[in-house]
């Protein structure tokens, strides 16, 4: 039996819509696999220094195809300045004390909400937008501020550093004032 012109149209139209489905699949894929080797790139976010060494914490943002990395989106490490200036991971105990941070997905797409150990009771979002990217929280009297930088002030007990307090500065969004709290460690 011979198909009749509108069950050839039909099939045809099935062929067609299949080619454009396994299209987009294969797209998909590409860019799923130029994501995957895609090498990543760092954009700074912030810093944390401290008063016992000219030594720096340092956040970046990780990105990957232009977009934050959803496994890791923030990396944190040691700039040595007190000596060579090279990079290094914290420790354990650093995560666990002092600079390690939780990192969950903020409200909107591309943004990010994170909490830092030493500053535990605030929660800074992160935002790209475009080639910038925007830290921002309560700073003092300031409800909506960027974070600029963080001090620590710490003191020496024997071999153990003990952080005292985390000084904050930003600047607010809507006035351009600065914007400075004192956080006490315990709080």
């Amino acid at each position: 039996m011979v198909p009749s012109q509108q069950e050839r149209g039909g099939a045809q139209s099935m062929k067609i819509a299949a080619c454009i489905l396994a299209l987009t699949a294969l797209a998909r894929g590409q860019e799923a696999a130029r994501a995957a080797i895609a090498p990543a790139t760092f954009v700074p976010l912030f810093t944390i220094s401290w008063n016992l060494t000219a030594n720096v914490v340092h956040y970046d943002a990780k990105l990957v195809v232009g977009k934050f990395d959803p496994k890791e989106p923030v990396v944190v490490y040691w700039v040595m300045n007190q000596t060579d200036g090279h990079r290094e991971p914290l420790t354990f105990i650093e995560r666990l004390k002092g600079y390690g941070f939780k990192i969950k997905p903020g409200g909107e797409p591309d943004t990010w909400d994170i909490v830092i150990v030493s500053v535990k009771k605030k929660t800074f979002h992160i935002a790209h937008k475009g080639e910038d990217f925007e830290i921002t929280g309560s700073i003092g009297r300031c409800s909506l501020a960027r974070l600029d930088s963080a001090r620590v002030q710490a003191h020496k007990w024997h071999m153990l550093k003990i952080a005292d307090y985390v000084d904050l500065t930003g600047t607010d969004v809507q006035t351009g004032a600065d914007c400075r709290e004192r956080v006490q460690q315990g709080e």
